[in-house]
């Protein structure tokens, strides 16, 4: 059978349907519930399509006419919507798990910034301590015999100090 064949069978059917047609409506309601699978066009054209119009070539045919007979009338087949809706529901949780990983990865960053930062503070801690140590060592070898250095010096000399007191009291 011809694709002429094949077409004039497939408007028969959609006008018998059109017209109120009980076998024409299970036709359309069978092949709208149904997967546009081979077998499953296989087996909705032999059991609605007049003999004949059922070979592999047909069916392969017919499935594409089938597609873009549905975007012509701006119909997405309920098969294909379900397909779509899991697909849409399996991104989400997809998504989902994303932003929950990301998430922990950024707490996980954050914890080790602060880790960091905290490594930072106490080397700057030990390394002031280091230098006041050092600053400390150098006063006292500068000033040998005092304790603290800082507390008499206020721009008078060590050896003035002592003596600047005695000459006031006379």
């Amino acid at each position: 059978m011809t694709t002429q064949n094949l077409g004039e069978a497939w408007f028969r059917l959609m006008s018998e349907a059109m017209r109120g047609s009980g076998y024409a409506q299970e036709a359309v309601r069978a092949l709208t519930s149904s997967t546009t699978s081979m077998t499953d066009l296989s087996r909705w054209m032999t059991q609605f399509l007049p003999a004949g119009v059922n070979t592999p070539a047909q069916t392969e045919l017919f499935g594409e006419w089938l597609e873009q007979w549905w975007k012509l009338m701006g119909v997405v087949p309920r098969h294909r919507y379900l397909e779509l809706l899991e697909r849409h529901e399996n991104l989400r949780l997809r998504l989902e798990e994303c932003e929950k990983a990301r998430k922990v990865t950024g707490s996980m960053n954050l914890q080790d910034a602060q880790e960091e930062t905290r490594k930072v503070m106490d080397l700057w801690g030990t390394m002031l301590d280091s230098m006041l140590k050092t600053q400390s060592e150098m006063m006292q070898n500068f000033f040998p015999g005092r304790e603290n250095p800082a507390e008499g010096s206020r721009g008078e000399l060590p050896e003035r100090a002592g003596s600047g007191g005695s000459e006031n009291a006379s």
